[in-house]
């Protein structure tokens, strides 16, 4: 649940670098845009997008709007309506149109009546499924609300682990000892535990990486599991943002931090819907699937993630993709010729994909990040 590295809110000074985090002045906020969502739910995802663009003028940092929606975005269940196949709808009425001219509502209705009589369906399912791939149209089917307080706290911890993403060392002293954070302290790289006084220090080492997603859910895990122990401490060298090449140092405490943040709820095993031992599985729809987000949205594992897609899918990483939307995708890429963030971002929003930083990473991208987000440039590594 790591927070996406161009949403991240942080003060950096005389080498040493601070979350902003959200706080009880922002609840006001959180209940807002819990109540978009809700307000939303049966509808297409264009207007939820524009509703949350005039959350934006309400006088917050945009990145913390964005960033509070993009927590909110991962108990949201979206899906495409397609009775018919996208592309085939389209092919057919470009087909059909290029026959005619088409200048008025009555010709359009004649085209789809059309295209919809070969493919034997209804004009209604046919003008439904036009376009029906892409992002703005997809529906809202579920979302799952929770509390102001407990956004806010989500938030926290997801800007926390957007930092931590961006370290090389991290160092955590707790009370008494815990095998279990130090597994997860050793799958992050070179590690080393030293108890005195009835403390335990636990150190980590890495290479700090482009990728930073690539050890997200260890952190995530290494972070929740912190949190649960009552008294702790935590410091690392940050190398954010990454192209400044430069660490600064994060320090964070159980007594201050601690209480602003709290990891991602888990629903019970009990309430868990998993797919039915059938031979073609109910899975979310789509030809670009980023796996931690899925999981966290059907309550399942991130194995289980991947198994459900089965062998139709390439895994790079933690994003699934047909090879033919890969191969889609880099075509595109190649084509583009602003090469800035925001130009990827547009492109790869009008081939239906919702997490384009994922994508790119994943597609072995390296995005420069700027003050301007849509500004910063992309490269391929």
């Amino acid at each position: 649940m790591m927070l996406p590295p161009e949403l991240i809110r942080a003060r950096r000074r005389r080498g040493v670098i601070r979350p902003v985090y959200a706080l009880e002045a922002e609840l006001s906020l959180a209940k807002t845009l819990v109540s978009v969502y809700s307000d939303h739910v049966g509808g297409r995802r264009g207007p939820l997008d524009d509703a949350l663009s005039g959350c934006e003028e309400l006088g917050y940092d945009y990145r913390l709007v964005r960033g509070l929606s993009w927590v909110l975005e991962g108990r949201c269940s979206f899906e495409a309506e397609s009775p018919v196949d996208p592309r085939t709808a389209r092919r057919e009425v470009f087909r059909e149109a290029g026959r005619r001219v088409v200048a008025s509502e009555e010709e359009r209705s004649r085209v789809l009546s059309a295209a919809a009589f070969r493919l034997g369906v209804s004009v209604d399912d046919l003008d439904r499924s036009l376009f029906s791939d892409l992002e703005d149209e997809h529906l809202l089917r579920s979302f799952d609300p929770l509390g102001p307080m407990d956004l806010i706290q989500e938030y926290n911890f997801s800007l926390t682990l957007g930092l931590l993403a961006h370290a090389r060392r991290l160092e955590v002293t707790y009370r008494g000892s815990d095998e279990e954070l130090e597994r997860l302290a050793s799958r992050l790289g070179r590690s080393s535990s030293g108890a005195s006084g009835g403390l335990t220090k636990t150190v980590a080492e890495w290479r700090a990486t482009s990728r930073i997603g690539y050890k997200s859910a260890q952190l995530e895990a290494l972070l929740g599991r912190l949190l649960s122990l009552g008294f702790w401490s935590l410091s690392s060298d940050v190398v954010y943002p990454l192209k400044s090449r430069k660490a600064y140092r994060l320090e964070l405490g159980s007594d201050l931090e601690g209480r602003l943040m709290r990891p991602p709820e888990v629903r019970p095993a009990a309430l868990v819907e998993r797919p039915k031992p059938v031979s073609d599985p109910p899975r979310p729809r789509g030809d670009v699937v980023v796996v931690a987000d899925v999981a966290r949205r059907m309550g399942i594992t991130e194995d289980e993630v991947r198994k459900m897609y089965g062998g139709d899918f390439l895994d790079l990483g933690g994003v699934l993709l047909t090879e033919g939307k890969r191969d889609e995708i880099l075509d595109a890429l190649k084509g583009l010729e602003d090469m800035t963030f925001g130009g990827a971002r547009r492109l790869l929003k009008e081939l239906g994909v919702k997490d384009p930083v994922a994508v790119l990473e994943a597609l072995g991208y390296f995005i420069e990040w700027e003050r301007d987000r849509d500004e910063s440039r992309v490269y391929r590594l």
